[in-house]
C-alpha cells in the first residue's frame, strides 16, 4: 500500500518493510538474527527453517523493489554472535552490492569486528534520513518525524462469537511511523491501538489494510 508521509512516498509491504522510492531504501526493524540459534542453545528445539523464511522473505523484497540501500531500525540481531548469525553471512554474500545500516537497538550486541565481517554499517542511536529520524525505540515527543521499532506492534480483531484475531501491523502517528517486527518470531503487543489519532495498516497474510 502507497501512503504519503513528510511529502514522501512510502510503500508499505505485507512483507514487513517499507520501501522509500526516492532513495532506493528498504526499511525494516527487529530481524532478531540468531534468537532461534540461541534458543537451541538452551535446549529449545526452535527449528532453524524460522531464520530460512525469514531471509528467504528480505530476498523477496529485494528481488521485488531492488534497493541499494536496508536500513535497520534496531534488533537487527538478537544476542552474541552463533550459528544463525554464519547463515546469515553466507546469504549476506549474494548481496554484497546492497549497503546494510543498522541503527542499533537493545538487543545489538555484537563486537564491532562482526559487523564489520558482515559489511554493516552501524549508525548512532538516531540517523538522520531527511525527512525522517531513525531511532530503535519509539519516543512520545519529537522535533523530527521519527520511524522506529521494539515494541512488535499488533492489532486485535474482533469477531462473531467472541472471537479475536491478532495481527502484525504498521502505526502511523502524527509524528512518528512504528514497524511490524520483521521477524516471524515474535509476539505482538497492542497496546497502542487504543491511541486515537493513530492510524493502523494490518497485515494479512498478503494483503494490508487501513482501520
Amino acid at each position: 500500500m502507497e501512503i504519503v508521509v513528510q511529502n514522501e512516498i512510502l510503500i508499505l509491504s505485507a512483507l514487513r518493510a517499507i520501501y522509500w522510492p526516492r532513495k532506493k531504501a528498504l526499511i525494516l526493524s527487529d530481524m532478531h538474527l540468531g534468537k532461534t540459534g540461541y534458543f537451541r542453545s538452551k535446549g529449545i528445539p526452535i527449528p532453524s527453517t524460522v531464520l530460512a523464511n525469514d531471509l528467504q522473505r528480505l530476498s523477496l523484497l529485494i528481488d521485488t523493489y531492488s534497493p541499494e540501500t536496508i536500513v535497520v531500525a534496531g534488533d537487527m540481531f538478537h544476542h552474541d554472535y552463533n550459528a544463525d548469525i554464519d547463515y546469515f553471512h553466507t546469504w549476506r554474500q549474494l548481496y554484497n552490492s546492497i549497503a546494510f545500516i543498522l541503527v542499533p537497538g537493545n538487543h545489538d550486541k555484537l563486537l564491532n569486528i562482526d559487523y564489520q565481517a558482515l559489511s554493516i554499517q552501524l549508525t548512532e542511536k538516531k540517523h538522520w534520513l531527511e525527512p525522517f529520524t531513525i531511532i530503535h525505540e519509539p519516543v512520545e515527543r519529537s522535533e523530527t518525524f521519527m520511524i522506529s521499532g521494539h515494541i512488535h506492534p499488533g492489532y486485535t480483531m474482533a469477531g462473531r462469537a467472541r472471537q479475536t484475531l491478532r495481527l502484525p501491523c504498521f502505526i502511523i502517528g502524527q509524528r512518528q511511523i512504528i514497524l511490524p517486527a520483521f521477524s516471524l518470531f515474535t509476539g505482538l503487543y497492542t497496546g497502542h491501538q487504543t491511541i486515537d489519532t493513530n492510524s493502523y495498516y494490518l497485515i494479512g497474510n498478503d494483503t494490508i489494510f487501513k482501520v
